[in-house]
């Protein structure tokens, strides 16, 4: 299937105003009252009602996962961003097309610019079809991914970046971004968030098989596998690397370009250029998808006893995979 960028346009607004209009009229009406419903029926039912949802959620965001690259064809100019949910994938996929861009990319919006074919809504983006490395000076492109190794195309060309984050802050970012995006009144407390994150089934696949995959994958030669930390703390030195794992040679002024760029307070301010069409009657459109990009965030919002559960599980997951991945003080015991 493909579609043109004026299509991907005009599904954005078209959807975005029929969903603006309907959160006028019914949401902001309905969201107090079942709030307190969902907390009343989740006192009852031990928050079994909250997991309803987050299973509904997971499953429409889920739903092209298997067939996302199925009928991709490799150019040998492509650039796979893939980032764990909440693991900086806006940054990273950011830094890729500012370097294909040569340090001075420009775009109104950056569905216009990248493919997602993994999204809840692939046509919200550019078709993965419609390859734009033409119109790139340094003839690549850039396609957004969350999905693990073994459902990406590695046997062909493409570049491939991986980055994974510590999975706390992943799912405490989660967390206000779903609030926001999604879940509106059947966003569950924190700690039950925290619960459900842990969980096979979660959006857009468990963490550990995801950075576990990766991993494994990471001496390939067309995969560079990074961190979310890592690239906050050396940013310059993580985006020349970037910059030469692609084959793009920057110039000191074009690389200085890229970093300017591509900060946090240079992506703030045109913050509304990644925010996406509203999901539902629930989405505030005001909630900035470029929020803090901190280390550490999840142990201010979740309690100590659902971390250390979630650290166990999460643990327990890669030791599932026989994986030997050696950061966030995961590493199971062989």
């Amino acid at each position: 299937m493909t579609w043109s960028i004026e299509d991907a346009r005009t599904k954005r607004r078209v959807d975005g105003q029929r969903r603006a209009r309907l959160r006028t009229l019914v949401g902001r009406h309905l969201e107090s009252p079942l709030r307190s419903v969902m907390s009343a029926a989740g006192a009852i039912t031990g928050n079994r009602n909250y997991f309803l949802a987050l299973d509904r959620v997971a499953r429409r965001m889920n739903r092209y996962q298997k067939t996302a690259f199925k009928n991709y064809e490799p150019t040998g100019s492509d650039i796979v961003c893939s980032a764990y949910f909440k693991a900086g994938t806006n940054w990273v996929m950011h830094i890729c097309y500012q370097i294909t861009q040569l340090g001075n990319g420009q775009f109104d919006h950056i569905q216009d610019e990248i493919a997602w074919p993994d999204a809840a809504e692939p046509r919200y983006w550019r078709a993965l079809s419609d390859s734009n490395a033409i119109c790139s000076p340094s003839g690549r492109r850039v396609i957004k991914s969350h999905l693990p190794a073994d459902l990406i195309p590695l046997q062909t060309s493409t570049k491939c970046i991986a980055v994974t984050r510590d999975p706390l802050d992943c799912a405490a970012s989660g967390f206000h971004f779903y609030a926001n995006l999604i879940l509106g009144p059947a966003t569950p407390p924190p700690d039950v968030w925290l619960n459900y994150f842990a969980l096979d089934r979660v959006f857009y696949g468990p963490w550990y098989h995801f950075t576990a995959s990766w991993w494994v994958e990471r001496n390939r030669k067309n995969v560079l596998f990074l961190t979310f930390e890592d690239l906050k703390a050396r940013p310059y030195d993580t985006i020349a690397a970037i910059a030469h794992f692609l084959g793009i040679e920057l110039t000191p002024v074009q690389l200085e370009g890229v970093i300017e760029n591509t900060s946090i307070e240079a992506m703030r301010k045109i913050n509304d250029r990644f925010t996406p069409v509203r999901q539902n009657i629930w989405s505030n459109h005001s909630a900035k998808i470029v929020r803090k990009g901190a280390v550490g965030d999840g142990h201010a919002l979740f309690s100590r006893e659902a971390i250390e559960l979630f650290r166990k599980r999460t643990a327990a997951g890669l030791a599932r995979e026989n994986s030997d991945f050696p950061h966030y003080e995961l590493l199971p015991e062989h």
